[in-house]
């Protein structure tokens, strides 16, 4: 077996434009590219057929790997950073919480979480002002996630905990930096930050399960199912330790990326006046200025396809890392053990030998006279077994929320203003992403 062509080193250049070096990497080796980040051997995958034997043809080979290490300093120990036996008992716990039909009955919760929203933003709409859109979009889906799965409302606590949540988004991406790799019990200044979000994220969720346990919280949530678990082997309940870890698994995971999958559609919508007014003619001939409910959506195709095409050019999870267990193969290139590989949907959504003008945005790439593109090229919420567990409920927020705003609201993007995607956890706009918002003619 031989080797995937490669540059050789390129950490440098991962550290300061994670993203333009995947791209470069497909655009220059192909699908299978081996490149040196630091000391540690990784190859990136951007092949269909690749990325299918990884998460599909052979997952148990493929582990979460020393690049999910950083993620648990936040989450701890929960369905993300887990593998074997030990996700499979928490995905067992938590799927019955994100299949369609349960996630569709939260629709009221979602439009209503909108209505906030629409009411926030009523004083700067009426000036035309300009707004960063990305906290307030945050604050939306922390709402959802939390009314949905908990059974209690965190925006409430959003002041501490949007600080919390985007500091770690540059914590938990191990780069190499001084104040990362020196040890946890050296005094600097970014260990007692990093302490500090910590306990900030410790003690919501110890609020969430104490309220639960008083009485106040939703029966029937998430927060019920964990508080009633137990370990298969032992019948022991399951400990505070581990309650905790999925919450913050879910809660950090959750509301961030749909957050982030609100902010660039939004922006797609703003940027494009015949994207806006397309989407705004089939809002108006379906609802009639009605409120978005589950029955609608079949009926407004158009409002899917522009959705699938925003999480196609920017997937809020840019890429993800896998470790390799034993020796493989693929693509004829050796994969050898205790390699890293990095699957980044940022990069494949970008292959021009699937899509036609790849950097162009177009939603009707995505309506049923064209073909769909081949499985494991379009991966925005991964793939496999570890596909991610909210993908019903984040498509499902995104969409109605678009129509909600769209209804209500018109949003440009300022003159002179440049907004660019930047790789960290998700994949956030750098320095975020000012809108001007104005009342619709129609509102």
């Amino acid at each position: 077996m031989t080797e995937a062509p490669g540059p050789g080193g390129a950490m440098s250049r991962f550290k300061s434009d994670s993203l333009g070096l995947i791209t470069d990497l497909r655009r220059r080796y192909g699908g299978i590219v081996r490149v040196k980040l630091g000391p540690y051997v990784v190859h990136q995958l951007t092949d269909p057929g690749a990325i299918k034997h990884v998460l599909q043809d052979n997952p148990d080979n493929y582990r979460r790997g020393r690049f999910y290490q950083g993620f648990s300093l936040f989450m701890g120990r929960g369905m993300l950073t887990t593998d074997g036996a030990e996700w499979k008992k928490r995905k067992q716990l938590g799927q019955p919480f994100f299949q369609r039909a349960r996630v569709e009955q939260a629709a009221p919760i979602i439009t209503g979480c909108v209505e906030d929203l629409v009411e926030r933003w009523a004083k700067p709409a009426a000036n035309g002002e300009v707004v960063d859109v990305v906290d307030d979009l945050m604050w939306l889906s922390m709402g959802v996630l939390s009314r949905t799965l908990f059974g209690v409302d965190l925006r409430e606590r959003a002041e501490e905990l949007t600080p919390a949540v985007r500091f770690s988004l540059k914590a938990m991406i191990i780069t190499g930096k001084v104040e990362q790799m020196l040890p946890r019990w050296v005094p600097t200044r970014y260990q007692r930050t990093l302490k500090r979000h910590q306990a900030t994220l410790n003690a919501a969720m110890d609020d969430v399960v104490a309220r639960h346990l008083a009485g106040d919280g939703e029966p029937g949530s998430l927060v019920t199912a964990l508080l009633a678990a137990t370990e298969p082997d032992t019948g022991e309940p399951w400990d505070a330790r581990a309650i905790r870890a999925e919450l913050k698994t879910h809660f950090m995971a959750g509301h961030e990326t749909t957050g982030c999958g609100l902010a660039w559609t939004l922006h797609a919508i703003a940027a494009d006046p015949g994207v806006r007014a397309k989407l705004e003619s089939e809002l108006d001939s379906v609802l009639g200025g009605d409120t978005p409910a589950v029955e609608h959506l079949p009926r407004l195709p158009y409002l899917r396809q522009l959705v699938e095409e925003s999480l196609r050019l920017h997937p809020p999870i840019w890429a993800f890392p896998r470790g390799a267990v034993e020796d493989d193969e693929i693509g004829g290139y050796h994969i050898p053990a205790g390699s890293s590989l990095l699957i980044p949907p940022y990069a494949a959504h970008r292959d021009p030998d699937t899509w036609d003008s790849p950097e162009e945005f177009r939603p009707e790439r995505f309506c049923p006279a064209h073909a769909n593109p081949a499985r494991y090229s379009y991966l925005p919420f991964g793939g496999g077994a570890r596909r991610c567990i909210g993908h019903h409920l984040a498509t499902l927020e995104i969409q109605l929320t678009v129509a909600m705003l769209t209804q209500r609201y018109r949003f440009t993007v300022p003159q002179g203003t440049g907004i660019h995607p930047v790789g960290l956890v998700s994949l956030r706009p750098a320095g975020g992403l000012p809108l001007r918002i104005e009342r619709a003619t129609k509102a």
